[in-house]
C-alpha cells in the first residue's frame, strides 16, 4: 500500500462528500478529476518508465572504463571529424608559430 497515495484519495473522497457527491460514480469523477484514475495502459507504461530509469541509474554508477562507455565512442567519431576539417587551419598555426 502506498500511505500517500491513499492519503490523496481519502482527501479528494472526503472533498468530494462535502460537496454532496455520493454516488459511485460521482466519487470517480472526483478521483479522475484529480488525475488519480490511471488506464491500465498507463499504469504498464509508468512501470516500464520506472524500469528504464531504474536501468540508466545503474549504468551511472557502473565501474565502467570511459573507453567502454558508449557516447565516447560516439563522440570520439565525431572529434575525429572535426579534427579532419581543423587540420589545414592547425597546419597553418603551427606552421606560423616557428
Amino acid at each position: 500500500m502506498k500511505t500517500r497515495n491513499v492519503n490523496a484519495a481519502a482527501g479528494v473522497l472526503n472533498a468530494a462528500m462535502q460537496q454532496g457527491k455520493q454516488t459511485p460514480t460521482g466519487l470517480a469523477v472526483a478521483l479522475d478529476s484529480a488525475c488519480l484514475l490511471n488506464s491500465p495502459e498507463t499504469a504498464v507504461e509508468l512501470q516500464r518508465l520506472r524500469a528504464r530509469v531504474a536501468e540508466l541509474e545503474q549504468l551511472l554508477i557502473t565501474d565502467r572504463p570511459v573507453d567502454e562507455d558508449p557516447i565516447a565512442y560516439a563522440l570520439t567519431a565525431e572529434a575525429d571529424g572535426i579534427t579532419r576539417r581543423i587540420a589545414p587551419t592547425q597546419a597553418l598555426r603551427v606552421g606560423g608559430d616557428h
